[in-house]
């Protein structure tokens, strides 16, 4: 009988010392897993695709991305395409290899860089569309984006109010220019900065001298479509009053062609607040330039990357903007918008004051 109430005690020890044994065993693995997770969360990796660096605020975007993803603990591999579509694709290919797990890509190319989303969805990675729409492509998690509707339209409306200034009504000849054919933001800022002027053009009020698109936002474009302008004006013995530019590059251009001493006579727009376009309007050659901190921009497409790959979606408010599927059908997809404004010689303070280009840089003390 003892035999018995021994073999039975020492049944239930064994027992007992497998369960602890698993138990304990079962905590290691539950702790090795958390500890796995918590490593690769502090690990995130995200791709950044710049398009070109010949437009300075490029660089100035890159660099707060950059600076932000060091602030999160993010590690991040970035490449300019140099404007070549085929390249920014091989470079986004790499970023795949090394093991991206987001994307915050400024297209060449928005139709090209469809091709960049498809291949990065196959792996699993999200993508979000910066300050340039990717179109044909349903698979876009995200775009970011300045209002480019609006920035337009601050340009429409200052020539608007330009040459009621000057002529004690709405009336005038203007160069109109666009942007790059391929960029789906160049016909939102056209839209946004003709409307203003389509009623004063429909009555003949505004004349348009010429109405062009500038390939690959090269400056040189605009310089050629103003000089093809200027002799139009001179052939008909008119005055060129305004020249609706979209960017600061092409206003540049615009300048180049009509000299400084014409252009201080002309209401020149821009945008992107280049330091280069800030001096030229201090020195008159050029109106104004729309201004938003596009390092805030950077700084809100890095958040919300982490935020995607953390948690798998992001909360856009509701916002979207207009896309566009693999057969040209109009989508609606998620959109960050930021806020943007005006600046021109009696405002230029809230550049340097935004820290976003310093008095020194800009007056070249």
């Amino acid at each position: 009988m003892k035999k018995i109430i021994a073999l039975l005690l020492a049944s239930v020890m064994v027992i007992g010392m497998a369960a602890g044994c698993g138990a304990k065993t079962e905590t290691k693995a539950e702790a090795k897993t958390e500890e796995k997770a918590a490593d690769s969360e502090g690990k995130i990796k995200i791709g950044i695709s710049m398009p070109t660096y010949a437009e300075e605020r490029w660089s100035v975007d890159e660099k707060a991305m950059k600076e932000e993803c060091e602030k999160l603990g993010v590690e991040c591999v970035s490449a300019c395409a140099e404007g070549d579509s085929n390249k920014q694709k091989d470079q986004v290919s790499t970023m795949i290899a090394q093991g991206i797990q987001a994307l915050i890509i400024a297209p060449n190319d928005g139709n090209a860089a469809a091709a960049i989303v498809e291949e990065c969805k196959k792996n699993g990675i999200y993508v979000l569309s910066y300050d340039r729409m990717i179109t044909g492509t349903k698979d876009l998690d995200l775009y970011i984006t300045f209002d480019s509707w609006y920035q337009g339209n601050l340009q429409g409306n200052f020539i608007k109010e330009n040459l009621e200034k000057k002529y004690g009504e709405v009336k005038g000849n203007i160069i109109v220019l666009h942007g790059d054919p391929g960029d789906s933001c160049a016909p939102l800022y056209y839209g946004g900065g003709i409307e203003p002027l389509q009623e004063y053009i429909d009555k003949g009020a505004i004349n348009v001298i010429s109405d062009n698109e500038c390939i690959g936002w090269q400056p040189s474009e605009a310089t050629k479509h103003v000089e093809n302008a200027m002799s139009i004006a001179a052939a008909q013995g008119i005055e060129i009053d305004a020249v609706l530019s979209p960017n600061d590059g092409l206003a540049s251009g615009a300048i180049a062609a009509l000299g400084d001493e014409q252009a201080k006579k002309t209401f020149i727009t821009g945008m992107d607040c280049e330091v280069a376009a800030c001096q030229r309007i201090l020195a008159g050659t050029q109106s104004m330039t729309v201004f938003g901190d596009s390092r805030d921009m950077g700084r809100k497409a890095v958040d919300a990357a982490v935020e995607l790959v953390k948690n798998g979606k992001y909360d856009t408010k509701g916002n979207t903007m207009v896309g566009a599927d693999a057969d040209g059908n109009p989508i609606d997809v998620p959109a960050v918008l930021v806020t943007c404004e005006y600046v021109d010689k009696n405002n230029m303070n809230i550049v340097w004051e935004s820290g976003y280009h310093t008095e020194e840089e800009i007056k070249g003390k």
